[in-house]
């Protein structure tokens, strides 16, 4: 029995490498490298603290598209990611560990198994579907993604349940004549990006763990993975016939655990209109709660404006600014940023200089950071 099933394998696998002569694979990757300088206030004090430093994230992708014996269309693939190591650390126990997060980014990116007819697409996988995480705003350096998460700020893209960046399946539909793609976007469950092919599924822990530190768990997740979420969303582009007419609009809703919480939702949407060398664009973003108890449950909402400037074909400029406020907090964040970009071709040079005010929308003014910062890019 064991010798036929060998031989059943070794037939199949010759079936499946015969079939891959008639796909197309191609191996991407893209590398960033990004350096900061910051002075930060802290308001309690009004003491300053300065620091610098690099960053860097690499991404090697790994695409395989060609055509079902069916006459459908298929595309897979999947992406390793190098975020970079965080040596700060936290306390477990009475030991120090240190807060090494790549381990846990490697392997939950762009991975898909898609199933084209025409304008449908079937997906299934984590991280690839369109989703609410993308802003529209026009900017040179991306504002939530960068400058506010590298200054430790409140303002953020990640909205809600946040679903894209756990393991499901969906439906994605070009609507034709119009410009726009509609998308959904199902996953059984929430922060889980795939246990092992031969395990069986695990459970979601909602208790935190007696006596442990948790390392890089936000405040809007329980501990583990969580219940059944979904996302629907819309993406034009030239939209309705409009040149240069952009918008996207999401939201997005997870199960509560307990009734100690309640459901998880983020909305997301925005429009940019681009004419000649000047693009200007606004998006909001908006979320229920903002804490896994109902006791400090607190909603969030952010504005984004941003204009940019064609100098030339290699050079742009950009302004964008972000306000973000608590309904539980009096004050309002706000981050202002400059920013310059230059194409040398394959390798894109971007700076910035940027502003926060009351960072984290606080209750307690004067919580104030300034920030340089210039980024490499290329793709090959």
């Amino acid at each position: 029995m064991k010798n036929k099933l060998l031989l059943s394998t070794a037939l199949i696998g010759s079936m499946v490498a015969a079939d891959l002569a008639l796909a197309q694979t191609t191996v991407t990757g893209n590398l960033a490298v990004n350096y900061r300088a910051q002075e930060r206030k802290v308001a309690a004090t009004g003491g300053l603290t300065s620091t610098r430093g690099f960053g860097r994230e690499t991404q090697l992708n790994i695409q395989n598209k060609g055509k079902l014996n069916n006459g459908m269309d298929y595309a897979a693939g999947f992406s390793l990611e190098f975020d970079g190591q965080d040596r700060a650390s936290a306390v477990v126990g009475t030991q120090s560990v240190a807060n090494d997060r790549e381990p846990n980014t490697i392997s939950n990116e762009n991975i898909y198994v898609n199933f084209i007819q025409g304008g449908t697409t079937f997906h299934i996988g984590v991280d690839h579907i369109q989703n609410g995480t993308t802003d529209v705003t026009p900017m040179v350096l991306p504002l939530m993604d960068n400058v506010a998460a590298g200054i430790g700020a409140k303002a953020t893209n990640i909205m809600g349940a946040n679903p894209k960046e756990s393991f499901g399946f969906g439906l994605i539909q070009a609507i034709p004549g119009s410009g726009i793609t509609a998308s959904v976007l199902y996953v059984p469950k929430n922060r889980d990006f795939g246990n092992g092919d031969q395990a069986a599924p695990s459970a979601c822990t909602v208790a935190a763990h007696t006596g442990v530190a948790v390392i890089a768990q936000t405040a809007n997740t329980t501990i583990g993975c969580g219940n059944s979420a979904y996302e629907i969303g819309l993406v034009g582009t030239d939209a309705f016939g409009v040149k240069g007419l952009g918008f996207r609009a999401f939201t997005n809703k997870e199960k509560a655990q307990t009734s100690d919480v309640t459901d998880l939702e983020g909305e997301h949407y925005g429009i940019r209109y681009t004419t000649g060398p000047v693009a200007v664009g606004i998006e909001k973003y908006k979320q229920n709660r903002t804490s896994s108890s109902v006791a400090t449950n607190a909603d969030q909402k952010s504005i984004q404006y941003g204009v940019t400037y064609a100098v030339n074909k290699n050079v742009s400029v950009g302004l964008v600014q972000a306000k973000t406020d608590l309904s539980n907090t009096t004050l309002e964040e706000k981050i202002t940023s400059a920013q310059i970009g230059y194409n040398l071709g394959p390798v894109a040079i971007a700076a910035a200089v940027s502003k926060v005010d009351d960072v984290g929308a606080t209750s307690t003014a004067g919580s104030d950071s300034k920030e340089f910062q210039f980024r490499i890019t290329t793709n090959f």
